[in-house]
């Protein structure tokens, strides 16, 4: 891919206009780097799995990131360093995973030989797309103080503790008080078109995993 191209996906990534199939193509080409930064030790599933998480800190960075889409050389680097950095930081939180991490990227010669991502499934890569979306609805639509009130919903014992030591009656009125957050979310989902289904996967993976973290900084003394 030229750089010029690959410059063009990443700015309509962060602008929101990026269609399913100039996404699958970009998709495509960072599993490939992915793929290549692992030196072929990771597996099909990892690779697609690693690729949507390192597109979701692109987009967590896109601040940075845009700074150089005026330079798409530089920014082709830059992506490149990022994932060699990210993978790095996987097996620092992965112990059991033991394997050598690329210095450099193959040419763009050898890359257009080597198209990693042709064997994903259309649906699936929408799918991606469509959940890293409703990920940053989410991120835009809900002030951090209120995500707490989500959690509560997913699992009332597990998080009354992101209350610290107030009483049960307490936190349900609190929660009570604030139960228009979570329906507005609701709401602008359904103005969205968003489906049961992705709403479920949205909730099992992303939500719980917001909630988790969020317990990990505001539970230890409750605990």
């Amino acid at each position: 891919m030229e750089a010029k191209e690959f410059g063009e996906l990443v700015k309509a990534l962060f602008d929101g206009t990026i269609d399913n199939r100039r996404y699958q193509k970009l998709f495509s080409y960072l599993a490939g780097i992915i793929n290549r930064k692992s030196k072929g030790n990771l597996n099909y599933q990892d690779i697609k799995d690693l690729t949507s998480a390192f597109i979701l800190k692109l987009l967590e960075n896109k601040e940075r990131v845009s700074t150089l889409l005026s330079e798409p050389s530089e920014l082709r680097a830059y992506i490149s360093t990022s994932a060699r950095n990210f993978l790095i930081d996987f097996l620092k939180k992965d112990k059991s995973r033991k394997f050598e991490i690329a210095e450099s990227d193959m040419s763009q010669e050898e890359e257009e030989k080597t198209p990693f991502m042709d064997r994903v499934a259309a649906p699936e890569i929408v799918r991606t797309y469509e959940l890293m979306e409703l990920k940053e609805t989410f991120k835009k639509k809900v002030k951090t103080e209120n995500v707490k009130y989500f959690c509560y919903m997913l699992d009332s014992k597990r998080y009354k503790c992101l209350w610290g030591n107030k009483s049960d009656d307490a936190i349900y009125k609190d929660v009570s008080r604030k139960r228009r957050v979570v329906e507005e979310f609701g709401d602008e989902l359904k103005r969205l078109g968003i489906t049961r289904e992705l709403m479920l996967e949205f909730t099992k993976v992303v939500l719980s995993e917001t909630c988790e973290k969020l317990r990990l900084e505001l539970c230890k003394e409750v605990e």
